[in-house]
C-alpha cells in the first residue's frame, strides 16, 4: 500500500530529517539515499524499516543538517594506504617502469581518503536517527492503515458482488442440469436412427454425462472460499498471500463452472464473478 511520513530531530551535532515513502509492491524492495557520513547506520537504518513495513517499494531519504564542517573529518584510511602502494610498487616492478610511486598517484584511489565519525558524535547520532525513523514510520503506518481501511471496503463490496452473482448461478443450476440432459438425450436418439435402445442403459449414461455438469459442489466451494475471505480481511497480521491464495481458489471453481455450465445466464454471471476476481487479485498483491 502506498503511504508517506516524515519526522525530524536534532542534536549539537545537527539536524536530521527523515522522510519515507512507500508505493505499492508484491515484494518487499527498499531504496535508500543518505548523507556520506550516515552510510554506517544503512543496515541498522534498513533493519529498523523491515520491522514495520513487510511489503511494499520503500523509498527513504535523510537530509542531514551538520554543524560539523566537512573538512574537521576528513581522513585518510592508512591500512588502504599501504595496500595500495604494495600493490602499484607490484604493477611497476611487473611493467619495468621507471620513476617512484608519489602521492598524487593515490589520491584518485577509492576509499583512500574519506570522512571519519567521532565515535561520541556516531553515539548521539543514532539514536537521533532512529528516533526520526520511528517518527516517520509511525506516520507512515497511519497512512497506510488508512488506506487499508478503504481498500478493506472495497473488497468486501467485490465479495459481496461474487455472493449475489452466486445466488444467479445456483437459481440456474437445476434449469442448466435438465437442459443437458434433454440435449444429451436428443443427440443419443438422432444418433440411433429410430432403432430401440435400452432405456435403463441410456438412462444411466445420461445420468453420469449430466453429473460432469453439475455444479452444485464448486457452488459450496465458493461459498465456503468468500466465507475465508470476509474472515481473512478482519484478522490481524500479514494476510495479503492467504487473501491471494483464496482469490486464486475462488477464481478455478468459477472457470470449472464455466467449462460445465452451457446455460447462458449462468455463463454471463461467471463473466460477472470473474471481472470481480480479477480485480481483487491485483487488490491483494498491495497487502501486507
Amino acid at each position: 500500500m502506498t503511504g508517506f511520513g516524515q519526522a525530524a530531530a536534532q542534536s549539537k551535532f545537527g539536524k536530521l530529517k527523515v522522510e519515507i515513502r512507500t508505493l505499492n509492491n508484491r515484494f518487499f524492495d527498499i531504496t535508500d539515499k543518505f548523507p556520506e557520513q550516515l552510510y554506517i547506520f544503512e543496515d541498522r537504518v534498513r533493519n529498523t524499516i523491515k520491522r514495520s513495513v513487510k511489503r511494499g517499494k520503500v523509498n527513504i531519504n535523510v537530509i542531514y543538517d551538520e554543524r560539523i564542517k566537512k573538512e574537521d573529518r576528513i581522513a585518510i584510511d592508512e591500512k588502504i594506504a599501504k595496500r595500495y602502494h604494495g600493490e602499484l610498487n607490484k604493477l611497476k616492478k611487473l611493467l619495468k617502469l621507471q620513476g617512484e610511486i608519489r602521492l598524487e598517484n593515490m589520491l584518485s584511489c577509492p576509499g583512500l581518503v574519506g570522512y571519519k565519525m567521532e565515535e561520541k558524535e556516531e553515539n548521539v547520532l543514532w539514536p537521533l536517527l532512529k528516533k526520526a525513523i520511528e517518527g516517520a514510520l509511525d506516520k507512515l503506518v497511519q497512512d497506510r492503515i488508512r488506506e487499508g481501511e478503504i481498500l478493506g471496503k472495497d473488497l468486501k463490496k467485490r465479495v459481496k458482488n461474487i455472493e449475489t452473482a452466486l445466488v444467479s448461478i445456483k437459481s440456474r443450476a437445476v434449469i442448466n442440469l435438465e437442459q443437458y440432459k434433454t440435449r444429451l438425450a436428443k443427440r443419443v436418439k438422432d444418433l440411433s436412427n429410430g432403432k430401440e435402445l435400452d432405456k435403463a442403459r441410456l438412462e444411466t449414461e445420461v445420468a453420469i454425462f449430466a453429473k460432469n455438469c453439475d455444479i452444485q459442489e464448486e457452488i459450496v466451494r465458493i461459498k465456503s472460499h468468500t466465507k475465508s475471505f470476509r474472515t481473512c480481511l478482519q484478522s490481524n497480521g500479514e494476510i495479503g498471500k492467504k487473501l491471494d491464495f483464496i482469490a486464486q481458489e475462488l477464481h478455478r471453481e468459477i472457470n470449472t463452472i464455466g467449462s460445465k455450465a452451457s446455460d447462458f445466464k449462468i455463463s454471463q454471471a461467471v463473466i460477472q464473478v470473474k471481472s470481480e476476481i480479477e480485480k481483487i487479485r491485483e487488490q491483494v498483491k498491495n497487502i501486507e
